[in-house]
């Protein structure tokens, strides 16, 4: 823990509960994010964050460092502004999921600002740099109080300082509290930068040297006591040489004060080095200007910062921070849209929360401004449709192609959970294009024929018969409209594709079960279920003997003048038979005989699976059919093998928002009749 006692971090034993007290600066010379970081690591697993603020600002980045870890933090964070919340302070503070704020307490929003050195181009890579660090926290701040960015732009831009009952109208904090006795915990100096500092502060922080004294109660939160001293703001004064007492200086003095000044030097260069490698914390790319900084002893923290700013400024493109993710286009962008995709997909299908993701929560509108605000739009004066307009219309397509994503998934979730039987007993097939294609019988090869000593091998016949089959495109639209996004609809991105989903897998099997249902012509002009294909069985009800009799058929198929041995896999039935034909698959005893006290075996025992669909409702049939893998039966064929169907998306022309179409190639088509038997009904 850094050694001022202004700062700590404590757990409560046995509470899951730990109290932070931020009272101090951020960036090195107060609390840095690396410390920060530690510290609330070693508090282990807790639930609740009671953090405790009296902060003027500090460094950017850590700033957006430290907010980081309290916003991805699983524990709930409550915020209590005890004194003041100013610059990155008030950053900080909204990493509360509720911000309490003390009657005489204050809360501060100003422009970001930065010191530089360098030419005119250093100098407008700088201000481009603010410029967009300022629109990420007009974001943030917009996104907690309600405000537009255009009025969020004029209070920072006024530096507007709030009392704790106009930081709650204002919208950046929950309610107040009671008020607290107050003193400086941190160096006065710090409020020169500041133009619009009230008096009370200003006052407080020219009492010189005190000292804090927590209430034993904090207000709002009785349950926590805290009795820590802190250190207050100090002053330095220097004595002039006549007020100073003459002293002999002994060379073991002069000994001793070299030895100090050694150990002084070395305490300081050390100092200034972890200050700069504080600096350039998770900028690793930049370890070159880094490690210049570190071998210029002359080189102070302040210096190393304004040249990361510098090396930050050259590089293309600059980096973004949007909200509390500091972006650069790539990497960055990518984990953007992965953080908005899966914190929609949180709210629309229960999914995980991926590690780091701090837009969990976030509305869809809300997401809408988070991508303008990473690309560096100014969103000043636009209302919510305006913003998500600008989202929509947007060169990257970034918004678009999340909310794409989203309906892709709940499209294919419906697609892969219908309670669909056709792939059971169906084979799966590609074609390339949408052409006629036609599959040669080349027979089954029943026997190889001998070959004499020193004869040549013969070339197998092909068949006449030659099927054909073609892809065709189906498909609907559907659109999410701008109003459906300000709503935070998330139906539109669940329930609509999820249907179309199942509507795309209905399709197949609705083309599937066609084959069944209307018996169409094969390649010879005769029906698939024909006598003289011999898969047509006398007709009968669902009992031992027409099963095998069904079975029996199969097996007597021929390949010229080869017995085949087929054996069926699968019963398929109207969904009313289903029970009947199950109690004749698994009975022990034979189905259908006319005596009561039957005790013969059932001969077709557990020789197929039941396979039952609505779709076969008042037909006229029940069928076997063989193993799809190992006999040529129906086989489902898709384009190129792509068997989900396809969702497609443009911005929309005729709706206000994007439209989508969900599109599925496929047919279906029965090669061959021998591995399927149709037994009728009557």
């Amino acid at each position: 823990m850094p050694k001022k006692s202004w700062y700590s971090i404590t757990s409560a034993a046995n509470k899951g509960e730990a109290d932070i007290y931020l009272y101090d600066t951020i960036g090195y010379w107060g609390v840095t994010a690396k410390d920060f970081a530690r510290d609330l690591k070693m508090l282990g697993n807790i639930s609740k964050i009671n953090l405790h603020i009296n902060c003027p600002g500090g460094d950017v980045f850590d700033g957006t460092a430290i907010y980081n870890l309290l916003k991805d933090h699983k524990a709930e964070v409550e915020t209590w502004i005890e004194g003041i919340a100013a610059s990155m302070g008030s950053v900080i503070a909204l990493a509360g999921d509720t911000v309490h704020i003390a009657e005489n307490a204050y809360y501060m929003v100003h422009n970001p600002s930065a010191g530089v050195r360098g030419d005119e181009r250093a100098l407008e890579k700088t201000k481009n740099l603010l410029a967009k660090v300022k629109t990420t926290m007009i974001g943030l701040y917009a996104s907690r109080t309600g405000m537009s960015d255009e009025e969020v732009s004029q209070v920072m831009d006024d530096e507007t300082w709030y009392t704790g009952a106009e930081a709650v109208a204002a919208g950046f904090a929950t309610d107040t509290t009671a008020a607290i006795e107050m003193a400086s915990s941190f160096n006065g100096d710090l409020f020169n930068q500041f133009k619009n500092t009230p008096q009370a502060i200003s006052a407080l922080v020219m009492q010189g040297p005190t000292d804090i004294r927590f209430p034993s109660a904090v207000a709002g939160n009785p349950n926590q006591t805290h009795s820590q001293e802190a250190k207050a703001m100090t002053t330095t004064t220097s004595t002039t040489p006549a007020a100073t007492a003459a002293t002999e200086v002994t060379p073991e003095m002069k000994a001793q004060i070299a030895a100090d000044a050694r150990a002084q030097f070395a305490a300081d260069e050390q100092k200034r080095k972890d200050g700069i490698k504080a600096a350039f914390n998770g900028f690793e790319a930049h370890n070159t200007v880094m490690q210049s900084c570190l071998d210029d002893m002359n080189c102070t923290v302040t210096a190393a910062k304004d040249k990361l700013l510098e090396a930050l400024g050259n590089q293309t493109p600059t980096p973004v921070q949007s909200y509390s993710v500091v972006v650069q286009e790539g990497e960055g962008i990518k984990r953007i849209k992965a953080d908005a995709e899966n914190a929609i997909a949180m709210r629309a299908f229960g999914e995980e929360r991926t590690e780091g993701n701090s837009m969990a929560g976030y509305t869809m509108l809300e997401i809408a401004r988070m991508f303008m605000h990473a690309h560096g739009q100014n969103l000043a004066g636009l209302d919510k449709m305006g913003v998500v307009a600008a989202a929509f219309t947007h060169s990257s397509g970034d918004f678009a192609t999340v909310l794409g994503n989203i309906a892709n998934k709940s499209m294919l979730k419906g697609y892969s959970e219908a309670a669909e039987v056709f792939p059971q007993f169906t084979a799966t097939g590609n074609l390339s294009d949408f052409k006629i294609a036609t599959r040669t019988d080349l027979g089954t090869f029943p026997s190889l024929r001998q070959v004499a000593p020193g004869a040549e091998f013969k070339y197998v016949s092909i068949g006449e018969r030659a099927e054909t089959a073609a892809l065709a495109t189906y498909g609907e639209l559907f659109s999410i409209t701008r109003q459906a996004i300000i709503n935070d609809d998330l139906g539109a991105f669940t329930r609509i594709p999820q249907k179309m989903g199942l509507a795309a897998i209905r399709t197949v099997g609705d083309l599937v079960f066609s084959i069944l249902i209307n018996n169409p012509k094969m390649a010879d002009g005769k029906a698939l279920f024909h006598a003289d294909h011999g898969n047509l069985a006398t007709a009968a009800g669902i009992n031992t003997s027409s099963i095998d009799a069904a079975r029996v058929t199969m097996g007597k198929q021929k390949d010229g003048d080869a017995f085949l041995n087929i054996r069926p896999k699968f019963l398929i039935c109207d969904i009313a038979d289903e029970g009947t034909a199950r109690v004749a698959l698994e009975s022990e005893f034979e189905v259908g005989a006319t005596s009561k006290n039957n005790t013969v075996p059932n001969s077709v025992r557990n020789i197929a699976s039941v396979i039952s669909d609505a779709r076969l409702h008042n037909h006229n049939g029940w069928y076997l059919a063989a193993d799809p893998n190992m006999q040529d039966t129906i086989e489902v064929l898709y384009l190129d093998g792509q068997q989900a169907p396809v969702l497609e998306q443009q911005n929309g022309w005729n709706i206000d928002g994007v439209e989508f179409k969900v599109r599925l190639d496929a047919a279906a088509k029965a090669w061959d009749a021998k591995g399927m038997v149709k037994t009728p009904k009557t």
